[in-house]
């Protein structure tokens, strides 16, 4: 098994929300940026340099992501608290501060396995697809022909495929009238692209009565007074993406909004939560005790038909989503007293260890 490095699983950036378009000129995205805050150049101009010099050093790609132009969508928050990707970053760099243990949250079948193995509800793997291994396996896939008959023994289920050492999944046969020979043959191509990696084949989990499994994402907090929850949304999909804040006492919907128009939430309705949120906060919360190492965790977990499932989690855990949903910043009062505290924790394990 092939472990990502270290320090890239840090560097990874995931945005939430779309990106501005790459060929679009400054002067153009500043104007546009400016006409839809109702404010001259200069004074948007004085704005970004104030939040990049700041402390969340919110770079103009997050400026721009953030809307933090938008002051009706930013009413009421402190500005300052707003952290840019790169500030994210390295804010988990300082909670996370043992490095030898960041493989073990990197790596999808490692974390899995982990997490199963202490009892943890977590999605099964059907195969796993690792070309020119010697020894066998019972669930091991070593040749494209391998490949090939595991995926037609199964076409009539849709499947999630995905690498262990992280990036994007691929869903095979789940459309009606799909061609399920050009989707193996699309896989096996991408496989035999990215040699050296482990390809985890997992069943799509579906809720009963039909539609799909809706994912909730929590960031843990783990410190000297135990593990919590700190912050949470709930990604219901549809066709435009829909994301739920949540009252994190109650699992309750709070305002609804496109994933890719933030700006356009609205109150939800009154009867909509997670369903098992108890269940479900529970099983982060102990998720991130279990992994005691690390100080700030990000979780997805799916309220499955039996309960919670683990989907996956994250040392370094975007926080531009959940910046944007709660509409505050993420560098407040508790995580500033949390990373204080791990900054303490970090010297002496440091000292003790080593490790420099």
């Amino acid at each position: 098994m092939t472990a990502v490095p270290i320090m890239s699983a840090l560097r990874r950036g995931r945005p939430p929300w779309p990106t501005p378009a790459s060929g679009e000129g400054l002067p153009v995205r500043l104007a546009r940026m400016a006409e839809a805050g109702a404010m001259p150049v200069s004074r948007l101009v004085r704005d970004i340099a104030a939040l990049a010099l700041g402390p969340g050093r919110v770079s103009l790609g997050d400026y721009e992501a953030l809307r933090l132009y938008d002051a009706a969508l930013w009413q009421g928050a402190d500005r300052r608290e707003i952290v840019g990707a790169g500030r994210a970053r390295r804010l988990a760099r300082q909670a996370n501060v043992r490095r030898d243990c960041l493989a073990l949250a990197t790596d999808r079948l490692a974390s899995r396995a982990y997490l199963a193995a202490h009892g943890l509800p977590t999605q099964p793997i059907l195969a796993i697809y690792r070309a020119g291994l010697a020894a066998p396996g019972a669930e091991l896939l070593r040749t494209r022909d391998e490949l090939r008959q595991f995926l037609e023994g199964h076409a009539g289920q849709p499947l999630v495929v995905r690498p262990a050492e992280g990036g994007g999944e691929r869903v095979l046969f789940d459309h009606p009238g799909g061609d399920p020979a050009a989707e193996i043959d699309a896989l096996a191509d991408a496989a035999g692209d990215a040699p050296g990696v482990s390809w985890l084949i997992q069943p799509r989990l579906d809720p009963p009565g039909g539609g799909r499994l809706t994912t909730v994402r929590l960031v843990t907090l783990a410190g000297e007074r135990g593990a919590k929850v700190w912050r949470g949304l709930w990604r219901l999909g549809g066709r435009d993406d829909l994301v739920a804040s949540l009252d994190l006492r109650t699992g309750a919907a709070l305002t609804l909004a496109p994933a890719g128009a933030p700006h356009r939430a609205r109150p939800a309705p009154s009867d909509l939560a997670v369903p098992g949120w108890t269940a479900l906060k529970a099983t982060a919360t102990e998720g991130a005790r279990l992994f005691a190492q690390f100080g700030l965790l990000g979780w997805d977990v799916a309220p499955g038909p039996g309960g919670p499932l683990i989907l996956g989690l994250d040392p370094a855990p975007d926080l531009a989503p959940h910046q944007l949903a709660d509409r505050r910043g993420a560098l407040g009062p508790e995580l500033r007293g949390f990373l204080a505290e791990r900054r303490r924790l970090g010297r002496e394990w440091r000292r003790t260890s080593g490790h420099r």
